[in-house]
């Protein structure tokens, strides 16, 4: 079992969150499950823990909330991997995978998205709730040296967004020794018009409960982003993780009255994470 906690701070963070904010959950599962990607591949443990991270209110906010985030991990060999809430199953892969292959990972994989409250910013007055939706789909990887090349394909089955996203990135393993390790990872997300519509279009009734203009909002490419994760061993047990993120929003995203009136397509995240594992 391992033992997350961690300390973030910002000179332009707006308050402490709620004990709990679940897109700090999904924001950090993202975060821990590429860097243990990168640093750690083919291994066997459970991690669970608890800690804060800074990160925008909503996605397109342009203030910051500190919130505690629980951190859940579980990797088994190249065949499971379970990150807070998202797991994914090697069908293709290296020592534990259904199919072996050297350098070739795909497999099913399932994750949930939290949606987003009204009640998380006050710039989000009179635009309601987003469900929660169940997203299923498939991912597909491939690794050259210390690049790994990724596809994920996945289509909410639930009433939360209902919409289909495509994420596309690439993971560098810059610096590795026993104590210290470096990685990457430069990304992007596709969506289409029921997705970008229900987290960034807003309807008539919005428009007159919220003060904002209707929008409606296309499919398209929805941001680049790109964050830097470290970990430093401090003994065979402890060590120290690292991460920081950065998320330009783009096209039909950052031309919603959302973005434009009330936030910020410049999206920044920033944790620092005690891990103990065994």
């Amino acid at each position: 079992i391992s033992f997350f906690c961690a300390l973030s701070s910002t000179a332009h963070a707006q308050h402490l969150g709620n004990i709990f904010n679940e897109n700090v959950f999904s924001e950090a599962s993202g975060a821990v499950s590429d860097l243990m990607d990168t640093l750690m591949p083919g291994v066997t443990n459970i991690r669970i823990g608890l800690g804060p991270v800074m990160s925008p209110a909503y996605e397109g906010a342009s203030k910051k909330d500190i919130s505690v985030a629980p951190l859940i991990s579980l990797r088994y060999k190249d065949l499971l991997q379970v990150d807070n809430n998202q797991i994914r199953v090697n069908v293709f892969g290296r020592d534990g995978a259904l199919l072996k292959s050297s350098r070739f990972r795909a497999g099913p994989m399932v994750k949930i998205d939290f949606g987003r409250k009204e009640k998380d910013s006050p710039d989000l007055r009179g635009l309601g709730n987003v469900g929660t939706a169940f997203e299923i789909g498939a991912f597909a990887s491939y690794d050259i040296g210390p690049l790994r090349y990724r596809i994920r394909a996945r289509h909410d089955l639930a009433s939360g967004h209902k919409g289909t996203l495509a994420d596309f990135d690439i993971n560098l393993a810059l610096y590795r020794t026993k104590t210290v390790s470096v990685g990457a990872v430069l990304g992007t997300t596709w969506a289409n018009s029921k997705y970008t519509n229900r987290f960034f279009g807003i309807t008539a009734a919005q428009a007159k409960a919220s003060g904002l203009p209707a929008y409606a909002a296309g499919s398209g490419v929805k941001d680049i982003s790109f964050s830097v994760g470290s970990e430093i061993k401090l003994t065979p047990s402890w060590a120290i993780v690292l991460n920081g993120g950065a998320e330009r929003l783009l096209s039909q995203t950052k031309n919603s009255p959302l973005i434009v009136r009330r936030g910020n397509p410049n999206q920044f995240t920033l944790g620092a994470f005690g891990v103990y594992s065994f």
